[in-house]
Parts: C-alpha cells; structure tokens; sequence
C-alpha cells in the first residue's frame, strides 16, 4: 500500500495536494448541510404552526443549495484533477513495465510461468493502482465526515455516538473477506485465462482465418474456448454466491441496528421536548454516518484487495533483469581482431533441463563468413543467440577477442549486431520506419535508407507501392499495404543493413524469397559480408558453398565443421545431407 501510495504521489505531488485539498473541504460539507436542514426545517415549521418569517425559510434553504452548489463544483474539480493524476499515474506504471519486460532475459520467455507474472502484473494495474489510492483519499475524506458527525450527534446524545461505531466491525471483516477471495479467484485463474485469450484470439485474429476454414476445425476450437470459460465463469459464481450471503447477512445486522438507532433518536427527542428539526438533523446523521461508515469498511477492505493485487506488479518489477550496468563492464568497439573463441559450450532452457547445446567448441576468424546447418531442432538458432548475447544462461565460455560476452556491456555489444531471424517483424508503420528502425539514430536519414534497401533487394517493392517510403504497411490500420512474406524478409534485411556492425546474422534469410531473389542475394552475399563477420543459417546447402567455414549440428552437438569441399571430402553428415538436396536439382 505504502509503495503504491509513493508511487502515485512521485508522478504529481501538486496534483495529489489538491486532491487531498478538495477531500478535506468536501469532508464538511455533510455536517453543515445537517445543522442547515435542521435550522431550515424549524424555521418551515414555525412559519407553518406560528408567526414565523418567510426571509428566514428562504435565508436558510438558499443557503442549503448554495452549500450543494459548492459541494457539485468541488467534485466536478476534483474527477478533473483526479482525471488528470491518473492519467499520469497510468504512463508512469506501463512505462516500468514495458522497461521492465524489455531487460528481462530472454530465456524467461520460454517459461509459462513468465506470462502468468506479466499478465497478473498488467492485469487492469493502473485501474488497480488509482483505486488503491482513490480508497485512501476516500476514506480520509469519510473519517474526518463522521467525526464531524459525531459532534454534532455528541450534542444530542453521546450514546448515539458511540453506539454508531458498531456499525463499522461486521462490514469490515466481511468485505475484507470478500477481497481476499476474489484476489485467490484471480491468481487461481490466471493461467486458464490465458488459454481462453489464446483460444479466443485463435477464433478471430486473421493469422489463424485462412487455416480454420481450410481444415473446419474451428468447432473443436470453439468447444476448447467454451470450456475454459465456463470453468472460469463458475468458479466466479461460487464466489459470488459467498460473497452475496455474507452480504446479506452484514446488510441484515446493519438494518436492525439502523432501526433500533432510529427508535431511540425519536425517543429522545420525545424525553427532552426537542424540535421537529432537532429530530431531522439526528435521523440525517444516522443515515449519513451509516453510509459514511459502510464507505469506510468497503474502502478499508478494497484497499485490501488492491495491495494483494499490487503486490503482484512490484514483483515482476523486481525481477532480475540481464544485467546491471555498472561502470566495470567493457566496451566493445566492434572490432574483432584475434575473433571468437568458443569453448565447452552448453546451454539449456530454464523450462527444460535437457541441454539444447551440449559441449561446443569452434574458432571464428575475423571477417569470416561462417555457414551453420542441420536438421531442424539440432540448435543452431538458439547457438547463435548465445554466440550474439541473447542467452547469456550458459555454460562453457564466449570469448571475443579472449574477453568473456558476459562482461561486456550489453548497449556497447549489440549496437554491433545486426540479424534477421526467422521471426523477424512486420511492423504495422511506413516503409521509412521499417528500414530505419536498424538503426533509429538515422531514422531520417533516407539517403541510408535507400541505400539499404537497393542492398536487401527491397527497393523493387517500395518502387510498387503507392505512395513509395511514406506507405503505411501492414493490415491491421486502415490505409495499410499487405506484403508478401517474401516482400517483408527483403524489408528485413534492409533494416539489418542499415546498421554499421561488426557481426551479422542471417537466419534463413532467404526462406520467403522466389528462386530469383534468393539467387541474386547469394550472389551478393560476399558484397554483403565484406568487412563483417557473418552467420548464415540455412537449409539450403547450395548457400554454404560461398561459405569461409561450416558447423554441422545434429542433436545440439556440433558434429562436423570445415570448408564446403573439406566436408564433402569427409562424407559424413554434411556430405548425406547435400548429396540429398542435389538429388532433386539434377
């Protein structure tokens, strides 16, 4: 509670004291109001029953509405300023998260646990965060509204007043009970609320259109969607119904309190010979103080059930990230000149203790252009995060000129890097933006751009489309251009190109291209690599040739390694696997 309440309040100090401001004036309000009703109703009376004055009715119900007026203002500035302190608060609170899901490893997110965290953390938080503090201010502004109300009530009787405080204990312990189940309904939800996204977004998003109406599987979708949300929709109900009865219940306690209450205020007014609007001023307090109290009990408990929600958010934030930057972390200049070094490499995912890698070693010369290859699921992808830095989990040793990765500075090292993997992105911007974020410090640069795109075969496409580098691309916003697959790998390969680094990683990269295309990239591949050290991965055998030096996977153990001609010497797995492609061309 206390870490979200200075969280909220570093956002806008000033704006927080003007919300606190405004509670404090508008807390009064209700016992002013009180004693006018109460002048107000014995002036109507005497004017009704004696020789009472209309100036004096009048003087006092034009008071009673001009203290309303100024009560709707005060609440009309404070959802204006509140409006504004949430708003705030909200960047603030998904700009640590973001920050925060962008330095965690990598290999975090192969771990379903991860998404539970994240999506509990993100869970309607902001909303969660300004409740919590909403409750705070409210209840402030409650506490000091029925401490006027309790002297004013202590005038007529302090019995009354402290018996009203009877009303505050069965509501608290019942809505604190009803937080803390619906907090264990959430968390106990949470993984079967992502399946029901999952499956939800499977029925509806347009990856997924063209395969559910060719294989009419999508009822079996549906019944899996159904079920998860059946499950959780009467798990809710159970809870619901608890909740309902021990609200009943506290609702039915209250309401007999209220009456004996109500009793014994006639009976006192009744005893001491008091006025007409003596008695309406008590059975206004009552009333007041009853509903002021059940506030307080219903924000205490909330409060409740926000800090166990918020308590999720301050522990993802506290999750370790890569690394912390501190001033006895390398520099890397980009320069290899001895190269890389691997040595007993082994790595495996933190959902999975089999190792994906197993004891891998090689030498990579500076300015080599390095071939990996093998079956799928031998490991080359996750060999080459590791060699880049994406995995920094493993065991064994990296070396970049004799000096470990891990002790470089992870800024300095991947400013170096560029890759196009085989999930790269399609970002729903302009063309200018999906080059230029290679390198965002010359976003506008588009003479760089250009430049990129002739390299990465890309700028034939940008030459079709309507509006040229301005073209909003992708089918998710209106206006937009679809690609190709094909068309969006060259984009991505201009975007890798944009960058001056020292490594470049080719993840299949000619995967989505026609046999032209793919043919005229290798044909400039050495253009391409000149100056770098490359990785390329690639099923396709006839690439390696131009290759400096292979790594042959099988298994996640590097099985084989040489020059193309070496390795068909050899006749080992390299030479099957070749021999197998060539057999279709001839």
């Amino acid at each position: 509670m206390w870490r979200s309440m200075k969280l909220v309040i570093s956002v806008s100090p000033m704006i927080v004291f003007l919300v606190m401001i405004f509670r404090i004036i508008s807390a009064f309000i209700p016992s002013l109001q009180v004693l006018i009703v109460k002048d107000a109703t014995d002036a109507i009376a005497a004017l009704l029953t004696e020789n009472g004055s209309m100036r004096t009715v009048v003087f006092w119900l034009g008071l009673g509405a001009a203290l309303a007026a100024f009560g709707v203002l005060l609440e009309s500035l404070n959802q204006y300023v509140t409006l504004l302190l949430r708003q705030k608060a909200q960047y603030k609170m998904e700009t640590m998260l973001a920050e925060k899901a962008l330095g965690i490893p990598l290999t975090r997110f192969e771990q379903p646990q991860y998404y539970d965290q994240l999506q509990r953390a993100k869970s309607n938080v902001t909303f969660r965060a300004f409740q919590l503090i909403e409750q705070i201010f409210r209840i402030g502004q409650s506490v000091l509204t029925v401490i006027s109300m309790f002297i004013v009530l202590w005038q007529f009787s302090w019995l009354l007043s402290v018996g009203m405080i009877l009303f505050l204990f069965p509501t608290l312990f019942v809505h604190m009970r009803i937080g803390e189940w619906k907090y264990i309904l959430q968390r106990f939800q949470t993984p079967f609320s992502r399946r029901l996204f999952y499956f939800f977004d499977l029925l509806t998003n347009r990856a997924s259109a063209k395969e559910l109406r060719l294989y009419r599987h999508e009822k079996k979708l549906l019944e899996y969607w159904s079920g998860f949300y059946w499950k959780n929709a009467n798990e809710q109900k159970r809870v619901e119904l608890k909740t309902l009865g021990m609200r009943s219940g506290v609702e039915g306690v209250n309401g007999l309190l209220g009456f004996l209450f109500s009793c014994y205020a006639v009976w006192i007014c009744y005893s001491n010979r008091l006025s007409l609007g003596t008695y309406v001023a008590i059975a206004q307090v009552l009333s007041t103080t009853q509903s002021t109290l059940r506030t307080i009990a219903q924000g205490l408990s909330s409060i409740y059930e926000e800090s166990l929600v918020m308590t999720e958010f301050f522990t993802f934030i506290e999750t370790p990230e890569e690394e912390e930057q501190g001033r006895d972390r390398i520099r890397w200049d980009g320069m290899l000149k001895e190269g890389i070094t691997v040595e007993n490499l082994t790595f495996a995912y933190p959902s999975n203790p089999r190792p994906v890698l197993k004891n891998i070693s090689f030498t990579v010369k500076p300015r080599q252009k390095i071939a990996i290859v093998g079956e799928n699921g031998a490991g080359k992808s996750t060999l080459v995060n590791c060699l880049i830095g994406l995995y920094r989990e493993y065991t064994g040793a990296i070396r970049y000129d004799g000096v470990e990765i891990r002790e470089f500075d992870i800024a300095s090292l991947r400013s170096k890097i560029s890759a196009v993997f085989q999930d790269f992105l399609r970002y729903q911007v302009p063309v200018k933006e999906n080059i230029g974020f290679g390198d965002v410090g010359r976003l506008d640069d588009v003479a760089a751009i250009e430049a990129a795109a002739a390299r990465s075969g890309a700028s034939e496409v940008i030459w079709t489309l309507p509006e040229g580098m301005d073209t909003l691309l992708g089918p998710v916003f209106e206006g937009g251009q679809e690609l190709s697959v094909g068309q969006w790998q060259k984009l991505a390969l201009a975007r890798s190109f944009m960058r001056d680094s020292a490594i470049i990683v080719l993840d299949e990269p000619t995967a989505s291209m026609d046999p032209m295309a793919e043919a005229e990239l290798f044909q400039r591949f050495a253009e391409l690599a000149e100056g770098r050290t490359t990785f390329l991965i690639s099923h396709r055998l006839g690439s390696c040739r131009m290759a400096d030096h292979i790594l042959v996977m099988k298994n996640g153990e590097l099985i084989e390694q040489g020059s193309h001609e070496e390795l068909m010497q050899l006749k080992g797995e390299y030479y099957r696997m070749f021999e197998t492609q060539s057999v279709a061309y001839r």
